[in-house]
């Protein structure tokens, strides 16, 4: 993660940097000492911005959120226009440009709050005849801090959840941004959301910022939420069962790790159906896939960077597993988008809230030897 880091860093300056130097070498000299001075001024903005401004003179959520929309408003439509420019002329690349920013836009006004429900199957031979057809409902990443000019959001959020008529609810972390206090305007409306099973649910990276994590666990136990704090739970019907398995953050980098996949398993028996709730979707292929027989792991975290063209995602540089659902050996990964974000700004990877349903069949996939992605 480290590594990944300060390569995400490297490239974020170059592509900051060497844009700029072309455009105003190439477009902006040609026209003048006025001209000249303004461009240069916006881009002494723009770093004053992105690196002063972020760094000591705004919180973490203030800072987050400026070097994001300024990153997008004004680096990505720079370099968009470098590119293009050249091939087809500065006139066309400037209605290009013109389009992205609009885009931008869009994801910061009104694509952060534009929900979809996502519906797949996880088929196994492991799955008792009993729950066959049992729906999941899986809700990741709420992060309510984003949602404080919205707070109607949640609440569709919720209805829309109890609207699938799910037999379980599962949490896969990230219910604050950085303050318990994001959670409390939502507790009446997160405390209707749940399902003939129950809510059951796990921390992410983001629950445990400040020291807060014992203040978010009280908080979910207020609203009849129930923990799975390296856990499980088993789910019967009549003679058949199945386990709901839960880790603490199992994360990479500099995200916390406390989760106890061994302990949250305890003596559940081998071939037994087991969903798994990890937060971060490495976890499965760094520790599930090789030291358990856990059929189906739920994940979130990644949020598709909140960015995605097509099948191109910035998170696909940090994560093998980002979007959806992924198959190996028979077993199945899903990693749900999420609802929120720590920056109110969403375009491809739109908010969602995910149905699995279970099958006792083989699915399609099931020969696969290593994961890919359905």
């Amino acid at each position: 993660m480290k590594h990944s880091f300060q390569i995400f860093t490297i490239v974020a300056i170059l592509m900051m940097v060497v844009p700029d130097v072309f455009i105003f070498w190439r477009y902006v000299m040609p026209l003048g000492a006025w001209w000249m001075v303004g461009y240069a001024l916006v881009s002494l903005w723009t770093v004053w911005t992105l690196v002063v401004m972020t760094t000591w003179c705004l919180g973490p959520v203030r800072s987050m959120r400026v070097f994001f929309s300024t990153f997008l408003m004004v680096v990505m439509t720079k370099l968009l226009f470098a590119l293009s420019a050249p091939l087809v002329g500065w006139k066309v690349a400037l209605i290009l440009v013109i389009a992205l920013a609009m885009a931008f836009a869009y994801g910061f006004v009104f694509g952060y709050r534009r929900l979809k429900v996502r519906e797949v199957e996880c088929a196994s031979p492991d799955v008792p005849e009993s729950f066959d057809g049992y729906r999941i409902m899986q809700v990741s990443d709420l992060h309510l801090g984003s949602f404080s000019r919205h707070p109607e959001f949640i609440t569709k959020v919720v209805d829309t959840a109890l609207a699938q008529h799910c037999d379980v609810v599962l949490f896969t972390g990230d219910l604050m941004n950085f303050s318990p206090d994001e959670i409390v305007p939502y507790f009446g409306t997160l405390s209707r959301l749940t399902a003939p099973d129950g809510l059951f649910s796990v921390m992410g990276n983001h629950d445990y910022v400040g020291g807060h994590a014992n203040k978010v666990r009280d908080l979910q136990r207020q609203m009849g939420w129930r923990l799975l704090d390296n856990a499980h739970h088993v789910v019967r019907r009549g003679t058949d069962a199945i386990a709901l398995v839960g880790v603490e953050n199992m994360g990479n980098g500099p995200f916390v790790r406390k989760g106890d996949l061994a302990k949250a398993l305890g003596a559940l028996p081998k071939g037994m159906f087991k969903v798994l709730l990890s937060h971060d979707p490495s976890h499965w292929r760094r520790e599930v896939l090789g030291s358990s027989d856990v059929q189906l792991t739920l994940s979130g975290h990644t949020h598709g960077a909140q960015l995605c063209v097509g099948r191109f995602s910035p998170a696909w540089l940090t994560y093998h597993e980002w979007g959806g659902a992924y198959h190996s050996d028979g077993r199945m990964l899903y990693v749900s988008l999420g609802i929120g974000g720590t920056v109110p700004f969403r375009l491809g990877p739109w908010p969602e809230i995910n149905v699995i349903t279970l099958r006792r069949k083989y699915p399609s996939s099931e020969n696969q030897s290593s994961a890919s992605q359905s």
